[in-house]
């Protein structure tokens, strides 16, 4: 692995603690984004990893994206709810661990590109992106929420 790499992912490991730590300070109970608690935020981020992943997979097999009944991701907020919706019997420590394993797992399939395919675009359902941008969106991704719930929880009741 490149030292970018390495790089990217320590950025990209540093933003899913530091999200973690802002979901994990609340009551697994309270609402901590609009409409979801803990388990319900943490399947939002399952559902987005565990597709994540498919998109990786689908491009390392060299085989077509799959297409899904919520329009293939054009509708963000359907999408979303169909992830937590999916997740609904799921303890929030199991959820959780998905979301690690399917990180994990998404880390690994990065990593295993080699440097000279590395900002070769993939297809995703929203376009295509290099791996490099992918990870700098996700780090994006994981920021936003945290400062997102910072703000949302420091708003009087």
């Amino acid at each position: 692995m490149t030292s970018d790499k390495a790089a990217l992912f320590a950025e990209l490991d540093r933003a899913r603690e530091e999200l973690w730590q802002v979901v994990d300070a609340h009551d697994p109970q309270q609402e901590i984004y609009p409409g979801w608690n803990q388990r319900d935020f943490y399947a939002h981020i399952a559902g987005w990893e565990a597709y994540v992943y498919e998109v990786f997979l689908c491009n390392a097999q060299g085989i077509p994206l799959k297409t899904y009944s919520y329009n293939n991701l054009g509708d963000l907020d359907e999408a979303n709810a169909h992830f937590v919706a999916e997740r609904q019997t799921g303890t929030l420590d199991n959820i959780k661990l998905e979301c690690e394993i399917s990180r994990y797992a998404i880390k690994r399939m990065i990593g295993d590109i080699p440097a000279v395919d590395f900002e070769k675009p993939i297809q995703f359902p929203w376009g295509k992106m290099t791996p490099i941008r992918f990870i700098h969106d996700a780090i994006k991704h994981e920021d936003d929420h945290a400062a997102d719930i910072r703000k949302l929880r420091q708003q009087p009741a």
